[in-house]
Parts: C-alpha cells; structure tokens; sequence
C-alpha cells in the first residue's frame, strides 16, 4: 500500500474513531475496547511518591484532542489531555506525532488514572 493510502486510511480511521468521542464521555467498564487516538509523545513524566509506593514514571500521549474517560467506578469521569503509555519501547517515539491503536484502563493503584496498554503504533 502506498505511503499516501496509509496516511489517507490512518487519517480516515482517527477521525472515526474520535467523532464518537466528541463532546461526550467514552464510558467503559472493567477491560475497554481497543481505541484510535492521535497526539504526540512525550517525556517520561513522572508522579507518585516512592516513600508511599505510588511512584510511576511513563513516556505519556499528548492529545490533540482532550478526551473525556469514565468507567463508572474507581477512576470515575476525567479529563485527559494525556495518557501514560504502559509500554516498555515507546522512548524511541518522543517527540513524534503519532496515531496508536490502544486499550484504554483505570490504574486505580497507582492515584486512580487511566492508561494506554497493548499499543499498537499505525
């Protein structure tokens, strides 16, 4: 497939994903649907306290798009401008804009917050 098709198609597929999303919250419960999302990669960031065992560093997704999350349990409804990228090889994508393909879950351990996990760079 061409390089313009892939981008044509990736294109097509992001904006299909995220015209569902518009305005609303995607709600979920327990494992998520895999979801399309657009944004840029950045860090690691860092949170949590090691001496309270909450300590967390990721390389995290920056949306163009803020996203709006809600399981309806722990993590509750959020706002997301950023998804922490639950995957050991994303370092080499910093700074790149990128479309993945993604499980979207509540880490309620770790400050109650959703994360990306089973990532898939299109």
């Amino acid at each position: 497939m061409s390089k313009l098709r892939s981008t044509a198609l990736a294109g097509f597929l992001l904006a299909a994903s995220l015209a569902g999303h518009a305005g609303q919250a995607l709600r979920f419960s327990g494992e998520s649907a895999a979801v399309t999302l657009h944004g840029t990669v950045i860090g690691p960031l860092r949170s949590g306290d090691k001496a309270e065992g909450t300590f967390f560093q990721a390389y995290h997704l920056k949306l163009d798009q803020p996203l709006r999350l809600d399981d309806g349990a722990a993590c509750g409804e959020q706002d997301m401008r950023s998804l922490a990228l639950s995957q050991e090889d994303m370092a080499k994508l910093k700074g790149r804009a990128v479309t993945v393909r993604a499980r979207v879950f509540c880490q309620e351990d770790r400050a109650g917050s959703y994360r990306l996990a089973d990532i898939t760079v299109l």
